[in-house]
């Protein structure tokens, strides 16, 4: 997990031409950014995700342990006859909101959940415990590829994610949704997630 500084943040985003969210007299524009490990390991939480914005006219931000990879389980049985997603790097812009994820099962709660426009993912089809960025195996659609928390139980038989960003800490996740709350009474239910990888830093 590394944790870049705003400025820095802002500096790698730009440069690749993302949208950065910057509003000095309102607060709670939020910029939602996730950072891939350049050492993935599948099964664990060794991603970051943050969380910026401003805050009173100055840049507020939060980091948190995330996996940005499906887990062993799903990459060995993929729910998907192509293969495991795997969520690909870039700005995926108004494409989240606020809803339940696993709606109708027991494991359901709030969440930010990719309900509003398409995202590309990996298809991993190989079955083993390694994840394969291949650019010709690529997918976009609407996928669930949601950003949702977890249990112990579910981290210990490795069935944690899909292909969604996945926090493992209830009361960081708690906070990350206390954000977005906010962020939604100020701006709407729409909100943009920016996937970059630890090499852009």
């Amino acid at each position: 997990m590394i944790r870049p500084s705003v400025e820095k943040l802002i500096e790698v985003m730009k440069g690749k031409g993302h949208a950065v969210y910057d509003t000095p007299n309102m607060d709670w524009n939020l910029n939602i950014v996730g950072i891939r490990a350049s050492d993935p390991e599948p099964g664990t939480f060794n991603d970051t995700l943050t969380v910026f914005q401003r805050f009173q006219g100055s840049w507020e931000i939060s980091y948190y342990p995330i996996t940005t990879d499906p887990s062993l389980y799903y990459l060995r049985h993929p729910v998907n006859s192509s293969g495991a997603a795997i969520l690909k790097e870039g700005q995926y812009k108004g494409a989240y909101k606020l809803d339940v994820h696993n709606r109708g099962l027991d494991s359901g709660h709030l969440a930010l959940c990719q309900r509003l426009k398409p995202v590309t993912v990996y298809r991993d089809s190989n079955r083993d415990a390694k994840l394969n960025l291949i650019e010709r195996k690529t997918q976009s659609g609407m996928f669930n590829i949601n950003i949702h928390r977890t249990s112990e139980d579910y981290i210990q038989r490795q069935r944690f994610s899909a292909g969604c960003q996945v926090f493992a800490e209830q009361r960081q996740f708690a906070d990350f949704i206390r954000s977005c709350q906010a962020g939604e009474k100020a701006f709407g239910n729409k909100f943009t997630y920016t996937l970059l990888h630890e090499r852009d830093f």
